[in-house]
Protein backbone atom coordinates (compact mmCIF):
# COMPACT_ATOMS: atom_id res chain seq x y z
CA UNK A 1 0.00 0.00 0.00
CA UNK A 2 2.96 2.30 0.58
CA UNK A 3 3.36 3.35 -3.05
CA UNK A 4 3.72 6.63 -4.89
CA UNK A 5 0.20 6.35 -6.33
CA UNK A 6 -1.45 5.79 -2.95
CA UNK A 7 -4.15 8.48 -2.90
CA UNK A 8 -4.60 8.26 0.86
CA UNK A 9 -1.13 9.79 1.31
CA UNK A 10 -2.58 13.05 -0.03
CA UNK A 11 -5.18 13.22 2.72
CA UNK A 12 -4.52 15.18 5.92
CA UNK A 13 -4.12 12.98 8.98
CA UNK A 14 -7.27 14.41 10.58
CA UNK A 15 -9.38 13.54 7.54
CA UNK A 16 -7.88 10.08 7.23
CA UNK A 17 -8.53 9.47 10.93
CA UNK A 18 -12.14 10.55 10.43
CA UNK A 19 -12.54 8.07 7.56
CA UNK A 20 -10.88 5.19 9.39
CA UNK A 21 -12.93 5.91 12.49
CA UNK A 22 -16.10 5.10 10.55
CA UNK A 23 -15.02 1.51 9.93
CA UNK A 24 -16.49 -1.40 11.84
CA UNK A 25 -14.20 -2.52 14.69
CA UNK A 26 -12.94 -5.68 13.01
CA UNK A 27 -12.14 -3.84 9.74
CA UNK A 28 -10.48 -1.07 11.69
CA UNK A 29 -8.32 -3.68 13.40
CA UNK A 30 -7.43 -5.18 10.03
CA UNK A 31 -6.61 -1.71 8.66
CA UNK A 32 -3.68 -1.43 11.06
CA UNK A 33 -1.86 -3.93 8.82
CA UNK A 34 -2.29 -1.93 5.60
CA UNK A 35 0.69 0.36 6.14
CA UNK A 36 2.72 1.98 8.90
CA UNK A 37 1.03 5.35 8.35
CA UNK A 38 -2.44 3.88 8.98
CA UNK A 39 -1.21 1.98 11.99
CA UNK A 40 0.30 5.16 13.45
CA UNK A 41 -2.93 7.09 12.98
CA UNK A 42 -5.13 4.35 14.44
CA UNK A 43 -2.86 3.88 17.45
CA UNK A 44 -2.11 7.55 18.17
CA UNK A 45 -5.77 8.55 17.91
CA UNK A 46 -6.85 5.44 19.85
CA UNK A 47 -9.48 4.70 17.24
CA UNK A 48 -9.62 1.01 18.08
CA UNK A 49 -11.83 0.66 21.12
CA UNK A 50 -9.96 -1.18 23.84
CA UNK A 51 -13.20 -2.35 25.45
CA UNK A 52 -13.91 -4.49 22.39
CA UNK A 53 -10.53 -6.22 22.49
CA UNK A 54 -9.70 -9.36 24.51
CA UNK A 55 -8.07 -7.42 27.35
CA UNK A 56 -10.13 -8.69 30.28
CA UNK A 57 -10.62 -12.05 31.91
CA UNK A 58 -13.99 -13.66 31.20
CA UNK A 59 -13.70 -17.08 32.77
CA UNK A 60 -12.18 -20.52 32.42
CA UNK A 61 -13.33 -23.40 30.23
CA UNK A 62 -12.44 -26.89 31.40
CA UNK A 63 -13.11 -30.37 30.09
CA UNK A 64 -14.02 -33.55 31.90
CA UNK A 65 -13.42 -37.06 30.62
CA UNK A 66 -16.53 -38.77 29.26
CA UNK A 67 -18.33 -35.46 28.70
CA UNK A 68 -18.96 -33.90 25.31
CA UNK A 69 -19.50 -30.40 26.62
CA UNK A 70 -17.02 -28.07 28.26
CA UNK A 71 -17.83 -26.49 31.62
CA UNK A 72 -17.52 -22.71 31.91
CA UNK A 73 -16.35 -21.23 35.20
CA UNK A 74 -17.08 -17.54 34.81
CA UNK A 75 -15.97 -14.33 36.40
CA UNK A 76 -18.72 -11.79 37.27
CA UNK A 77 -18.81 -8.71 35.07
CA UNK A 78 -20.86 -5.62 34.35
CA UNK A 79 -20.53 -6.37 30.64
CA UNK A 80 -23.23 -8.33 28.77
CA UNK A 81 -23.61 -11.87 30.04
CA UNK A 82 -21.58 -14.44 28.11
CA UNK A 83 -22.99 -17.93 28.10
CA UNK A 84 -20.41 -20.67 28.39
CA UNK A 85 -22.61 -23.00 26.35
CA UNK A 86 -22.47 -23.36 22.55
CA UNK A 87 -25.56 -25.51 22.21
CA UNK A 88 -27.85 -23.10 20.37
CA UNK A 89 -25.48 -21.90 17.65
CA UNK A 90 -23.06 -24.77 16.96
CA UNK A 91 -23.80 -28.25 15.53
CA UNK A 92 -22.94 -30.56 18.43
CA UNK A 93 -19.39 -29.27 18.72
CA UNK A 94 -19.28 -28.15 22.30
CA UNK A 95 -15.91 -29.22 23.70
CA UNK A 96 -13.16 -26.60 23.68
CA UNK A 97 -9.86 -27.71 22.14
CA UNK A 98 -8.03 -24.38 22.32
CA UNK A 99 -8.53 -20.66 22.90
CA UNK A 100 -6.80 -17.57 21.56
CA UNK A 101 -7.75 -13.92 22.16
CA UNK A 102 -11.50 -14.45 22.39
CA UNK A 103 -12.00 -17.23 19.87
CA UNK A 104 -12.39 -20.85 20.94
CA UNK A 105 -11.53 -23.85 18.83
CA UNK A 106 -14.18 -26.57 18.90
CA UNK A 107 -14.37 -29.82 17.02
CA UNK A 108 -14.87 -28.87 13.38
CA UNK A 109 -15.16 -25.11 13.85
CA UNK A 110 -14.31 -21.87 15.61
CA UNK A 111 -16.72 -19.95 17.87
CA UNK A 112 -16.83 -16.54 19.48
CA UNK A 113 -18.82 -16.89 22.73
CA UNK A 114 -19.12 -13.11 23.15
CA UNK A 115 -20.80 -12.54 19.77
CA UNK A 116 -22.33 -16.04 19.66
CA UNK A 117 -21.01 -16.84 16.19
CA UNK A 118 -19.68 -19.99 14.66
CA UNK A 119 -17.52 -20.73 11.59
CA UNK A 120 -16.87 -24.34 10.50
CA UNK A 121 -13.70 -25.51 8.78
CA UNK A 122 -13.16 -28.52 6.50
CA UNK A 123 -11.70 -31.80 7.67
CA UNK A 124 -7.90 -31.63 7.77
CA UNK A 125 -5.67 -33.70 5.47
CA UNK A 126 -3.55 -36.65 6.70
CA UNK A 127 -0.52 -35.98 8.94
CA UNK A 128 2.50 -34.42 7.25
CA UNK A 129 5.11 -36.85 8.49
CA UNK A 130 6.97 -39.77 6.96
CA UNK A 131 7.20 -41.55 10.31
CA UNK A 132 4.64 -44.33 10.30
CA UNK A 133 2.05 -44.41 13.03
CA UNK A 134 2.43 -40.76 14.07
CA UNK A 135 -0.98 -39.16 14.46
CA UNK A 136 -2.02 -35.53 14.41
CA UNK A 137 -3.44 -35.11 17.88
CA UNK A 138 -3.31 -31.42 18.80
CA UNK A 139 -4.89 -28.37 17.16
CA UNK A 140 -3.87 -24.83 18.06
CA UNK A 141 -5.63 -21.56 17.28
CA UNK A 142 -3.82 -18.36 16.36
CA UNK A 143 -5.74 -15.08 16.31
CA UNK A 144 -4.88 -11.43 16.98
CA UNK A 145 -7.72 -8.96 16.28
CA UNK A 146 -5.32 -5.99 16.49
CA UNK A 147 -3.42 -7.34 13.48
CA UNK A 148 -5.99 -9.14 11.36
CA UNK A 149 -9.59 -10.32 11.43
CA UNK A 150 -8.46 -13.71 10.13
CA UNK A 151 -7.33 -16.68 12.19
CA UNK A 152 -5.27 -19.82 11.58
CA UNK A 153 -5.28 -23.33 13.00
CA UNK A 154 -2.03 -25.30 13.34
CA UNK A 155 -1.93 -29.07 13.65
CA UNK A 156 1.04 -30.42 15.59
CA UNK A 157 2.01 -34.12 15.33
CA UNK A 158 2.90 -36.13 18.42
CA UNK A 159 5.57 -38.81 18.20
CA UNK A 160 4.43 -40.40 21.44
CA UNK A 161 1.15 -41.63 19.98
CA UNK A 162 2.13 -44.35 17.51
CA UNK A 163 0.40 -47.53 16.51
CA UNK A 164 2.59 -50.43 17.59
CA UNK A 165 1.88 -52.50 14.49
CA UNK A 166 3.22 -49.69 12.31
CA UNK A 167 6.48 -49.03 14.12
CA UNK A 168 9.69 -49.02 12.11
CA UNK A 169 12.92 -49.51 14.13
CA UNK A 170 14.66 -47.02 11.86
CA UNK A 171 12.19 -44.31 12.85
CA UNK A 172 13.08 -44.52 16.54
CA UNK A 173 16.50 -43.01 15.88
CA UNK A 174 15.16 -40.13 13.81
CA UNK A 175 15.40 -36.63 15.25
CA UNK A 176 12.25 -35.12 16.73
CA UNK A 177 10.89 -32.71 15.75
CA UNK A 178 12.16 -33.25 12.22
CA UNK A 179 13.64 -30.47 10.12
CA UNK A 180 11.99 -29.27 8.08
CA UNK A 181 8.78 -29.84 10.01
CA UNK A 182 5.80 -29.82 7.65
CA UNK A 183 2.55 -28.82 9.34
CA UNK A 184 -1.06 -28.68 8.25
CA UNK A 185 -2.36 -25.12 8.67
CA UNK A 186 -5.90 -23.86 8.09
CA UNK A 187 -6.37 -20.20 7.18
CA UNK A 188 -9.75 -18.48 7.45
CA UNK A 189 -8.51 -16.07 4.77
CA UNK A 190 -8.56 -18.82 2.12
CA UNK A 191 -10.92 -21.26 3.83
CA UNK A 192 -8.52 -24.11 3.06
CA UNK A 193 -5.85 -26.27 4.67
CA UNK A 194 -2.31 -25.99 3.34
CA UNK A 195 1.09 -27.51 4.11
CA UNK A 196 3.73 -25.20 5.54
CA UNK A 197 7.36 -26.08 6.08
CA UNK A 198 9.33 -24.80 9.10
CA UNK A 199 13.10 -25.21 9.40
CA UNK A 200 14.60 -25.86 12.82
CA UNK A 201 17.12 -23.46 14.30
CA UNK A 202 19.32 -25.21 16.85
CA UNK A 203 19.16 -28.70 18.28
CA UNK A 204 16.30 -31.18 18.22
CA UNK A 205 14.53 -32.20 21.42
CA UNK A 206 15.74 -35.79 20.98
CA UNK A 207 14.83 -38.84 18.98
CA UNK A 208 11.48 -40.39 18.26
CA UNK A 209 12.30 -43.08 20.82
CA UNK A 210 12.89 -40.37 23.48
CA UNK A 211 9.34 -39.13 23.01
CA UNK A 212 8.02 -42.50 24.19
CA UNK A 213 9.17 -41.58 27.71
CA UNK A 214 6.42 -38.98 27.95
CA UNK A 215 3.14 -39.53 29.71
CA UNK A 216 0.74 -40.18 26.81
CA UNK A 217 -2.39 -38.72 28.41
CA UNK A 218 -1.15 -35.23 29.17
CA UNK A 219 -2.92 -32.31 27.56
CA UNK A 220 -0.44 -29.99 25.88
CA UNK A 221 -1.26 -26.28 25.75
CA UNK A 222 -0.26 -23.70 23.19
CA UNK A 223 0.41 -19.96 23.51
CA UNK A 224 0.32 -17.29 20.82
CA UNK A 225 2.62 -14.45 21.81
CA UNK A 226 4.17 -11.62 19.76
CA UNK A 227 4.10 -13.28 16.37
CA UNK A 228 5.07 -16.77 17.49
CA UNK A 229 3.18 -19.92 18.44
CA UNK A 230 4.59 -21.74 21.47
CA UNK A 231 3.46 -25.35 21.79
CA UNK A 232 4.11 -27.48 24.86
CA UNK A 233 5.23 -30.83 23.50
CA UNK A 234 6.01 -34.29 24.78
CA UNK A 235 9.29 -35.05 26.58
CA UNK A 236 9.41 -31.67 28.36
CA UNK A 237 10.09 -29.29 25.48
CA UNK A 238 8.41 -26.32 23.83
CA UNK A 239 8.25 -25.79 20.09
CA UNK A 240 8.48 -22.08 19.28
CA UNK A 241 7.16 -21.54 15.75
CA UNK A 242 8.06 -18.19 14.19
CA UNK A 243 5.29 -17.22 11.80
CA UNK A 244 7.29 -14.53 9.98
CA UNK A 245 10.38 -16.44 8.80
CA UNK A 246 9.08 -20.05 8.74
CA UNK A 247 11.50 -21.32 11.37
CA UNK A 248 11.10 -23.02 14.73
CA UNK A 249 13.18 -23.58 17.82
CA UNK A 250 13.18 -26.20 20.56
CA UNK A 251 13.11 -24.78 24.10
CA UNK A 252 13.50 -27.30 26.89
CA UNK A 253 11.32 -26.80 29.96
CA UNK A 254 13.15 -25.50 33.05
CA UNK A 255 12.65 -28.76 34.93
CA UNK A 256 12.17 -32.38 33.99
CA UNK A 257 8.86 -33.81 35.15
CA UNK A 258 8.75 -37.30 36.59
CA UNK A 259 5.81 -39.21 35.18
CA UNK A 260 5.90 -41.65 38.10
CA UNK A 261 5.26 -38.88 40.63
CA UNK A 262 2.08 -36.91 41.17
CA UNK A 263 2.29 -33.58 39.42
CA UNK A 264 0.16 -30.84 37.98
CA UNK A 265 1.80 -28.57 35.48
CA UNK A 266 0.63 -25.87 33.13
CA UNK A 267 2.14 -24.01 30.19
CA UNK A 268 0.46 -20.72 29.34
CA UNK A 269 0.54 -16.97 29.04
CA UNK A 270 0.56 -14.60 31.99
CA UNK A 271 1.62 -10.99 32.45
CA UNK A 272 4.49 -10.06 30.11
CA UNK A 273 4.69 -13.38 28.31
CA UNK A 274 5.09 -17.15 28.44
CA UNK A 275 5.05 -18.95 31.82
CA UNK A 276 5.33 -22.51 33.06
CA UNK A 277 4.12 -23.80 36.45
CA UNK A 278 4.73 -27.11 38.23
CA UNK A 279 3.05 -28.39 41.38
CA UNK A 280 4.46 -31.52 43.04
CA UNK A 281 2.93 -33.95 45.54
CA UNK A 282 4.27 -31.91 48.49
CA UNK A 283 2.30 -28.81 47.40
CA UNK A 284 5.43 -27.03 46.23
CA UNK A 285 4.49 -24.56 43.52
CA UNK A 286 7.18 -23.33 41.15
CA UNK A 287 6.56 -20.79 38.39
CA UNK A 288 8.99 -19.77 35.64
CA UNK A 289 8.92 -16.91 33.14
CA UNK A 290 10.48 -17.26 29.67
CA UNK A 291 12.73 -14.23 29.30
CA UNK A 292 13.39 -13.52 25.62
CA UNK A 293 15.17 -10.19 25.95
CA UNK A 294 18.54 -9.57 24.26
CA UNK A 295 17.96 -12.41 21.81
CA UNK A 296 18.21 -15.07 24.53
CA UNK A 297 15.52 -17.46 25.76
CA UNK A 298 16.07 -18.19 29.42
CA UNK A 299 13.68 -19.51 32.06
CA UNK A 300 13.59 -17.32 35.18
CA UNK A 301 12.22 -18.75 38.42
CA UNK A 302 9.60 -16.28 39.70
CA UNK A 303 8.00 -18.30 42.48
CA UNK A 304 9.06 -21.27 44.61
CA UNK A 305 6.94 -21.88 47.67
CA UNK A 306 5.09 -24.55 49.58
CA UNK A 307 1.43 -23.49 49.46
CA UNK A 308 0.01 -26.10 51.81
CA UNK A 309 -1.29 -23.23 53.97
CA UNK A 310 -4.09 -22.98 51.39
CA UNK A 311 -5.43 -26.32 52.56
CA UNK A 312 -7.31 -24.93 55.51
CA UNK A 313 -10.81 -26.39 55.66
CA UNK A 314 -13.24 -24.29 53.66
CA UNK A 315 -15.90 -24.40 56.36
CA UNK A 316 -13.60 -22.28 58.53
CA UNK A 317 -13.71 -19.46 56.03
CA UNK A 318 -16.57 -17.06 55.63
CA UNK A 319 -16.08 -17.08 51.86
CA UNK A 320 -16.96 -20.68 51.04
CA UNK A 321 -18.54 -20.51 47.61
CA UNK A 322 -17.08 -17.37 46.10
CA UNK A 323 -18.61 -15.08 43.46
CA UNK A 324 -17.77 -17.06 40.29
CA UNK A 325 -20.51 -19.13 38.68
CA UNK A 326 -20.58 -22.43 36.84
CA UNK A 327 -22.20 -23.08 33.46
CA UNK A 328 -22.53 -26.73 32.61
CA UNK A 329 -24.58 -28.99 30.42
CA UNK A 330 -26.80 -30.99 32.75
CA UNK A 331 -28.44 -33.90 30.98
CA UNK A 332 -28.42 -36.08 34.09
CA UNK A 333 -31.40 -34.42 35.77
CA UNK A 334 -35.07 -34.77 34.85
CA UNK A 335 -36.73 -31.36 34.98
CA UNK A 336 -40.44 -30.71 34.82
CA UNK A 337 -41.37 -30.69 31.13
CA UNK A 338 -43.90 -27.88 31.59
CA UNK A 339 -41.18 -25.62 32.97
CA UNK A 340 -38.88 -26.62 30.15
CA UNK A 341 -41.50 -25.94 27.46
CA UNK A 342 -42.39 -22.56 28.97
CA UNK A 343 -38.79 -21.44 29.09
CA UNK A 344 -38.09 -22.73 25.61
CA UNK A 345 -41.02 -20.75 24.20
CA UNK A 346 -39.72 -17.65 25.91
CA UNK A 347 -36.25 -18.32 24.57
CA UNK A 348 -37.52 -18.64 20.99
CA UNK A 349 -39.74 -15.55 21.24
CA UNK A 350 -36.88 -13.57 22.83
CA UNK A 351 -39.17 -12.44 25.64
CA UNK A 352 -37.50 -14.22 28.54
CA UNK A 353 -35.14 -12.09 30.55
CA UNK A 354 -33.52 -11.75 33.94
CA UNK A 355 -36.48 -9.76 35.37
CA UNK A 356 -38.92 -12.50 34.37
CA UNK A 357 -36.70 -15.20 35.85
CA UNK A 358 -36.31 -13.26 39.10
CA UNK A 359 -40.04 -12.63 39.32
CA UNK A 360 -40.91 -16.28 38.80
CA UNK A 361 -38.11 -17.47 41.09
CA UNK A 362 -37.25 -20.22 38.63
CA UNK A 363 -34.19 -21.78 37.09
CA UNK A 364 -32.19 -20.26 34.25
CA UNK A 365 -32.44 -22.50 31.21
CA UNK A 366 -30.73 -22.46 27.83
CA UNK A 367 -31.69 -23.98 24.49
CA UNK A 368 -29.70 -27.08 23.57
CA UNK A 369 -29.24 -29.66 20.85
CA UNK A 370 -27.01 -32.67 21.41
CA UNK A 371 -26.54 -36.40 21.02
CA UNK A 372 -27.11 -38.64 24.01
CA UNK A 373 -24.71 -41.33 25.17
CA UNK A 374 -26.26 -43.81 22.71
CA UNK A 375 -25.78 -41.51 19.76
CA UNK A 376 -29.46 -40.55 19.48
CA UNK A 377 -30.17 -37.01 18.38
CA UNK A 378 -31.92 -34.97 21.10
CA UNK A 379 -33.14 -31.51 20.11
CA UNK A 380 -34.97 -28.58 21.67
CA UNK A 381 -33.86 -29.64 25.11
CA UNK A 382 -33.44 -26.97 27.75
CA UNK A 383 -30.46 -27.28 30.04
CA UNK A 384 -30.13 -25.38 33.32
CA UNK A 385 -27.18 -23.07 33.84
CA UNK A 386 -26.34 -21.14 36.95
CA UNK A 387 -27.48 -17.54 37.06
CA UNK A 388 -25.08 -14.63 37.45
CA UNK A 389 -25.73 -12.97 40.79
CA UNK A 390 -22.68 -10.78 41.48
CA UNK A 391 -22.17 -7.62 39.47
CA UNK A 392 -18.66 -6.29 39.83
CA UNK A 393 -15.56 -5.73 37.73
CA UNK A 394 -13.38 -5.86 40.81
CA UNK A 395 -10.76 -8.46 39.93
CA UNK A 396 -8.68 -8.02 43.08
CA UNK A 397 -7.16 -10.87 45.05
CA UNK A 398 -8.07 -11.09 48.71
CA UNK A 399 -5.42 -11.38 51.40
CA UNK A 400 -5.87 -14.46 53.61
CA UNK A 401 -3.49 -15.15 56.47
CA UNK A 402 -1.25 -18.19 56.36
CA UNK A 403 -2.77 -21.24 57.98
CA UNK A 404 -1.12 -24.18 59.71
CA UNK A 405 -4.07 -26.56 59.58
CA UNK A 406 -2.85 -28.66 56.67
CA UNK A 407 -4.46 -31.64 54.97
CA UNK A 408 -1.91 -33.68 53.07
CA UNK A 409 -4.61 -35.82 51.50
CA UNK A 410 -5.83 -32.79 49.57
CA UNK A 411 -4.36 -32.02 46.16
CA UNK A 412 -4.29 -29.07 43.80
CA UNK A 413 -4.43 -29.00 40.04
CA UNK A 414 -3.60 -25.98 37.91
CA UNK A 415 -6.35 -24.38 35.81
CA UNK A 416 -4.25 -21.69 34.15
CA UNK A 417 -2.73 -18.23 34.37
CA UNK A 418 -4.43 -14.87 34.47
CA UNK A 419 -3.26 -13.37 31.15
CA UNK A 420 -2.78 -9.82 32.47
CA UNK A 421 -1.90 -10.28 36.14
CA UNK A 422 0.60 -12.41 38.01
CA UNK A 423 -2.12 -14.75 39.19
CA UNK A 424 -2.44 -18.49 38.78
CA UNK A 425 -5.75 -20.33 39.04
CA UNK A 426 -5.83 -23.54 41.06
CA UNK A 427 -8.42 -26.23 41.62
CA UNK A 428 -8.70 -27.93 45.02
CA UNK A 429 -9.87 -31.55 44.91
CA UNK A 430 -11.79 -30.79 41.69
CA UNK A 431 -14.24 -28.91 43.91
CA UNK A 432 -13.13 -25.32 44.57
CA UNK A 433 -11.45 -22.75 42.40
CA UNK A 434 -8.73 -20.47 43.80
CA UNK A 435 -6.89 -17.45 42.49
CA UNK A 436 -3.35 -17.24 43.86
CA UNK A 437 -1.21 -14.14 43.42
CA UNK A 438 2.24 -15.66 43.13
CA UNK A 439 4.13 -12.48 44.02
CA UNK A 440 2.27 -11.57 47.20
CA UNK A 441 0.90 -15.02 48.16
CA UNK A 442 -2.61 -13.58 48.39
CA UNK A 443 -5.54 -15.82 47.53
CA UNK A 444 -9.21 -15.63 46.67
CA UNK A 445 -11.73 -18.44 46.80
CA UNK A 446 -13.69 -18.19 43.55
CA UNK A 447 -16.42 -20.81 43.73
CA UNK A 448 -17.42 -24.39 43.04
CA UNK A 449 -15.83 -26.00 40.00
CA UNK A 450 -17.51 -29.41 39.96
CA UNK A 451 -21.08 -29.78 38.62
CA UNK A 452 -23.43 -31.34 41.14
CA UNK A 453 -24.76 -33.87 38.63
CA UNK A 454 -21.30 -35.26 37.83
CA UNK A 455 -19.80 -38.19 39.70
CA UNK A 456 -16.27 -37.72 40.99
CA UNK A 457 -15.36 -41.39 40.52
CA UNK A 458 -16.20 -41.12 36.81
CA UNK A 459 -15.52 -37.54 35.77
CA UNK A 460 -11.97 -36.22 35.85
CA UNK A 461 -10.83 -32.84 34.59
CA UNK A 462 -8.11 -33.08 31.95
CA UNK A 463 -7.87 -29.69 30.20
CA UNK A 464 -8.60 -26.02 30.93
CA UNK A 465 -8.51 -22.79 28.93
CA UNK A 466 -8.52 -19.23 30.33
CA UNK A 467 -10.96 -17.18 28.25
CA UNK A 468 -10.69 -13.48 27.30
CA UNK A 469 -13.80 -12.13 25.52
CA UNK A 470 -13.45 -10.36 22.17
CA UNK A 471 -16.35 -8.21 20.97
CA UNK A 472 -15.03 -7.26 17.53
CA UNK A 473 -17.58 -8.01 14.85
CA UNK A 474 -18.19 -11.23 12.99
CA UNK A 475 -15.85 -14.11 12.31
CA UNK A 476 -14.06 -13.50 9.03
CA UNK A 477 -14.97 -15.63 6.07
CA UNK A 478 -12.68 -16.67 3.26
CA UNK A 479 -12.32 -14.35 0.33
Amino acid sequence: MEKQDDATQLLPDDLLAEILGRLAPRWLAASRCVCKAWQAIIDSRRLLRADLLPLSLGGIYFNFHDERHSVFFSRPSTRPIISGMFTDYTPNADRVEDHCNGLVLLWGGVANPATRQWAPFPEPPPPCTEIKGVCQLSNYLMYDPTISSYYEIFQIPRALDRYHDELDPMDDTSQWPPSPSVLNVFSSRTGEWEKRSYVREGEAAGTVADMALSFPYDHFNGVYWQGALYVHCEADFVMRISLSDKTYQVIMLPITTEVSEYKSHFFGRSKNGVHYALMDRDQRLRIWFLNESCGQKMWELKHDKNISFLLKRHDKYGQNDGPWTLHYFDYCENYDQNDIDAHYEGYINEDYNEEYIAAQDCKHFEAASYEDRNGNSIRNVIVPINKFEWDSDNDSILDIENMNDEHRDTFFSILGFHPYKEVIFLNRQMERGLAYHFNSSKIQYLGKTFPECYHSEVHEMYASFVYTPCWIGELSEST
